[in-house]
């Protein structure tokens, strides 16, 4: 018999520390991401591979939407392969639209006009839409077997259709540029959350399209 106090009964006594497996799942999709941010990194080094790597981190998050477990070095080498000339299109875009956005608010800034804080607001968002209508093709495309040209068409209708689409993807480049910003240590990872963000709010939109199941 342990006496209250002794070690025996403090082990005993003591509850024992798990994880949910909602809490295990959550975190285990937040280390994967962050882990799909690395190998972008990683694969985004040569500089002229950074569109692909970013079309290898979307395909690999939008297996996990489609409950498919693709094997994360692989995927990368291979997607990053398949995608060189597509993703050099997707990072041509995206830096034009950085270049002309900063080029206008510059221009804009420096003039002074009565309302340039406001116009240079407009302006940043503008080129932030622009720009997440990139990622959302991206996205759209992604394990879906989509020609690039179909992929700006889904693109395009989940915008229509569903109004909150761009703004919840420029919502999340803004979050990933405020964190990294923050800390810009975070720049070595926060490119999986934000591939795992974009493909979140495509495969929600894809849900709320399928008919309901019927009881009768």
């Amino acid at each position: 018999m342990a006496f209250q106090g002794s070690p025996d009964a403090r082990r005993r006594g003591r509850p024992g520390w798990a994880l949910s497996p909602e809490r295990g799942e959550q975190v285990r999709t937040a280390a994967e991401t962050m882990a799909v941010g690395a190998l972008f990194l990683l694969f985004a080094l040569p500089v002229v591979t950074a569109g692909a790597a970013w079309c290898a981190a979307a395909e690999v998050v939008a297996g996990w939407h489609r409950k498919r477990e693709l094997p994360l070095l692989r995927t990368f080498a291979a997607v990053v392969r398949r995608d060189l000339s597509a993703g050099l299109a997707v990072e041509g875009v995206l830096l034009a639209v950085a270049a002309a956005t900063w080029f206008e608010v510059h221009v804009v800034l420096g003039a002074r006009m009565p309302g340039y804080a406001l116009e240079a607001a407009a302006l940043v968002l503008l080129g932030g839409l622009l720009a997440g209508f990139v990622l959302l093709a991206v996205a759209c495309r992604a394990g879906a077997g989509l020609t690039w040209r179909d992929a700006v068409r889904d693109a395009a209708e989940h915008a229509r259709a569903t109004l909150s689409t761009l703004p919840l993807v420029v919502t999340a480049m803004a979050f990933t540029a405020a964190l990294i910003a923050i800390v810009p240590a975070f720049a070595g990872f926060m490119a999986g959350p934000l591939a795992f963000a974009v493909s979140a709010v495509v495969a929600r939109n894809r849900n709320a399209s399928l008919p309901e199941d019927s009881d009768a």
